[in-house]
């Protein structure tokens, strides 16, 4: 369900019309996001304003699609696009400074050097929607007090009851959920110094223990036990504020609170999220740095999973794909990191993908603003439903199912350090991350973590102690049990274990840019199955059993995945896999499009046997291949690869291949070269 960009001056006409697109290319809910670009004439939660998301939603029902709300004229959450503020003045964001008098704001303290501690008001901002209204720019909204109560009434009530006063009749049907978006305390680019605050919170430091004139470490980078006292106050204040206001909101009526908090690492907020969720923007992460580079940001995939398999959650979701251009260009994201983005948060465990995003416009500016479009304006629009079903295949292995694992690494929020962890991933070790207040007396029993249905004997990175009944492993030759063994390292490859509906599932993904090609062995017994999800097909391979595992071969290039299903009525049985026979003619080129960046090539091929027949190419960027003019498939990211048998006749036929270039050629100055290589 992607972010859908409502970026311009929208019609019923035309928001009628892109649904009814989405839900032919497999796209079956949308996230309803005001973005930058609509004009003044439609003011956020004005009249205007919601006869057009009630056209959505009405629209969205009759053709069974969902709809997900989102909470805020752009982001951070909370603010109303201004309008909270603007109800009241003291609801502005606040913060507190260390000043050399006491000339602007409230007095908190006097510091013992001297010094004044004062809150003021952040002048943090939000994202607008209106051109003239984003970051650094004069007329971006006022962000509101997430940490005063009032102020998060008056939020709800401008947009939640507003939002529910006109299309009620959908909450808990198509109206699924609210997305709330990486709350801030401070909003944006608030003045620098500063720290969170609120009204009265210095009664609220004072009766925890804490000293006022202590906060001053705060600046100094001193730390002390008020400064202690002050986060673990500004945590629980958040919670209690802001998430759980919202939560409570939601369940009251029939809707899931979704969306993500402000950090990747952000694990015990999660709790009050029906949907726990994250955000994988920016290029953090990214194919050329490694799966396990982007810092805290990288424990994201299982922050979100692990929250929802500890706190008892359904589904978790993943902002995904959000501005992750290469080199800094401008819509440079190709299929194959569509792929790569999209495996690396399966095999975590994320199944629920929110992509980031659906272009209403990509007139003038509104191009420019947090590329690329990722669906309608993409070169692979017209074969999304490929991907979208690629996707659900993915979300429906990772729903009802639990992961088998026996080791936890306890955690505090924001404290999810990937290095730690990183041995466990290259060494296909299942994991869950558990926040150490899941972690009581009662769920440990034996030498044994139980919390819902998983089961933890070995505790890793147990930095605190929480769990010293538990076998102990500060290193992962510690942990003799794989996820897959394999007969060489693979540090790339990544592995889980899914049991569902009482099936052993084994989910492979090469997160590296080099093919893996391993002898394998699994904890399990019976005829394996490959599934691939993205091709759609599913056959038996060749395996046998040795002692209690069952041993075959691993394959997987760049860019694959591949399901293993454990058919355990089955017997394993070794055979011969049939070759694949390849051809290889000389393509001439035949076309080149200029103007929408297609070149197309034929070729001539004679064959007296057409079984299992494959062609492989080289070229930027979607290949489209066609045989005897009958399409025959497309392909994403090299090395393309077609399978030709079933178009094929004997005797002569005619190969077709269309190279389209990038979105980057279409929407920026930058010119990447396309074709066959």
């Amino acid at each position: 369900m992607p972010f859908w960009f409502l970026n311009d001056d929208v019609t019923d006409e035309e928001i009628i019309r892109q649904l009814t697109d989405f839900n032919a290319h497999g796209v079956n809910g949308v996230v309803l996001h005001p973005r930058i670009g609509v004009p003044e004439s439609i003011q956020y939660l004005s009249d205007k304003f919601m006869h057009f998301m009630k056209v959505a939603v009405e629209n969205a029902a009759r053709l069974d699609m969902k709809v997900i709300l989102y909470d805020e004229a752009m982001y951070p959450s909370g603010s109303a696009h201004g309008l909270v503020v603007a109800s009241n003045p003291k609801f502005a964001s606040q913060a507190i400074i260390l000043a050399d008098n006491t000339d602007e704001g409230k007095l908190i303290c006097k510091t013992e050097s001297g010094k004044y501690i004062m809150q003021v008001e952040s002048k943090g901002k939000i994202r607008g929607i209106h051109f003239g209204e984003d970051d650094g720019q004069p007329n971006a909204p006022l962000a509101s007090d997430l940490l005063n109560q009032e102020s998060v009434n008056k939020f709800i009530e401008l947009t939640h009851e507003r939002y529910y006063a006109e299309v009620k009749k959908y909450f808990g049907n198509t109206v699924i959920g609210f997305f709330t978006d990486e709350p801030s305390s401070l909003g944006r680019g608030a003045r620098r110094g500063c720290f969170p605050w609120t009204w009265g919170f210095e009664d609220v430091i004072t009766s925890l223990g804490g000293k006022l004139s202590d906060l001053e470490g705060l600046y100094t980078g001193e730390n002390n036990e008020t400064i202690e006292i002050y986060k673990k106050a500004l945590f629980d204040r958040e919670n209690d504020i802001y998430y759980k206001s919202l939560s409570t909101w939601c369940e009251n009526h029939g809707i899931a609170l979704m969306g993500h908090p402000h950090k990747g690492d952000d694990i015990e907020c999660e709790k009050y999220f029906h949907v726990p969720g994250q955000d994988i923007v920016l290029r953090w992460i990214a194919p050329e740095k490694g799966g396990l580079s982007g810092g805290n940001e990288s424990a994201q995939g299982k922050c979100s999973a692990d929250a929802a398999r500890v706190m008892g959650r359904r589904r978790n979701s993943n902002e995904c794909y959000g501005a992750c251009c290469k080199d800094n260009i401008p819509w440079n994201f190709n299929g194959g990191d569509l792929k790569w983005y999209t495996d690396w948060l399966g095999v975590r465990g994320v199944n629920f993908f929110i992509p980031h995003a659906f272009y209403y416009s990509v007139t003038e500016r509104r191009k420019d603003e947090r590329p690329p479009d990722v669906g309608p304006n993409n070169i692979w629009w017209k074969h999304f439903d490929t991907i979208a079903t690629y996707i659900k295949r993915i979300s429906c292995l990772m729903t009802d199912s639990k992961n088998a694992t026996k080791v936890v690494v306890p955690c505090k929020n924001r404290e999810l350090s990937i290095d730690e962890v990183a041995p466990l991933y290259e060494n296909q070790v299942e994991f869950n991350y558990v926040p150490e207040s899941f972690i009581t007396e009662e769920n440990v029993s034996g030498g044994v973590l139980t919390i819902g249905e998983n089961s933890y004997e070995y505790a890793y990175c147990d930095k605190n102690g929480v769990l010293p009944t538990l076998k102990q492993a500060k290193d992962i030759s510690e942990i003799p049990e794989r996820t897959v063994y394999l007969d060489k390292p693979f540090k790339d490859l990544r592995a889980t274990h899914i049991i569902k509906d009482g099936v052993d599932v084994f989910f492979f993904t090469n997160e590296g840019e080099e093919e893996i090609s391993a002898k394998a062995k699994i904890d399990a017994a019976g005829q394996l199955v490959a599934m691939d999800f993205w091709k759609g097909t599913v056959k038996e391979i060749s395996c046998k059993t040795v002692g209690d595992k069952t041993e075959f071969n691993l394959n997987l290039k760049r860019r694959e995945s591949i399901a293993i299903l454990v058919d355990e009525e089955k017997e394993a049985k070794e055979f011969s896999e049939e070759a694949k026979v390849y051809v290889n003619p000389a393509f001439t080129l035949v076309s080149d499009d200029e103007e929408n960046f297609v070149k197309s090539y034929e070729a001539k091929i004679t064959v007296e046997e057409t079984e299992n027949v494959y062609l492989k190419v080289t070229g930027e960027e979607m290949a489209e291949c066609f045989v005897n003019t009958n399409f025959c498939g497309f392909s994403l990211w090299n090395e393309h690869e077609f399978y030709l048998t079933p178009l094929l006749k004997k005797g002569e036929n005619t190969i077709m291949i269309k190279m389209t270039g990038s979105a980057v050629n279409r929407f920026t100055d930058h010119r990447f070269e396309y074709g066959l290589m």
